[in-house]
């Protein structure tokens, strides 16, 4: 303890901003959202949970939508290099659901903490959150998809849908139900199917 206070102490201000995120997101993955206490957040990174209401005035809530915030950036920058590779769009859609598939497989933690977890937590900022979570994801499928020239709606509901299988694949394979091979042609198959009909590839 002391020595995280120690260094904790010789950080400056954004560097002691990603430190509390670091535990925080330590904290959330292993207890919840509701189960995890700021004193546990503040302890881990050597901070008083004075210096923690300092950093996020709003407490819980707050803290957890910075972790959010950081897991939906790390899940966006794993597909990218699916999206900007120089192939068809078909090839990029299913590199996509590949990435995301593959990312979740080896971060279940930033699944549970992005996709499970804000349902429960009892607040509306973060279930607002969660929703704008989905809304990134979609929206990057939805940049590969917007060339077919279709309505708007209809593009952002088929990305937003491709979205939501793609996530129940995950949750399928990760509860042992589905191999990995098997969830990503699963969800390959499903997404390709569903955007063809809706003349989006």
């Amino acid at each position: 303890m002391a020595e995280a206070q120690s260094r904790a102490a010789r950080l400056n201000s954004n560097e002691r901003k990603v430190l509390l995120v670091d535990a925080a997101e330590e904290t959330f993955a292993a207890r919840g959202y509701t189960q995890a206490g700021l004193a546990e957040v503040a302890t881990l990174a050597g901070v008083s949970k004075t210096l923690l209401y300092h950093y996020f005035p709003d407490g819980r809530p707050e803290l957890y939508r910075e972790v959010m915030d950081r897991l939906v950036d790390q899940v966006l920058d794993a597909v990218r290099a699916a999206t900007r590779a120089p192939t068809g769009v078909d090839e990029r859609v299913a590199g996509f659901v590949k990435a995301l598939v593959g990312y979740f497989e080896r971060h279940q933690d930033a699944y549970r903490l992005l996709i499970l977890e804000p349902w429960g937590s009892g607040d509306a900022g973060v279930v607002g959150q969660a929703v704008a979570v989905r809304a990134r994801m979609a929206n990057e499928l939805n940049q590969l998809l917007a060339p077919a020239g279709q309505p708007l709606p209809r593009t952002l509901a088929g990305a937003a849908a491709a979205i939501g299988a793609v996530l129940q694949v995950c949750e399928l394979q990760m509860a042992g139900q589905l191999s990995r091979s098997a969830a990503v042609d699963t969800a390959q198959d499903f997404v390709r199917a569903g955007l063809v009909a809706l003349d989006l590839l």
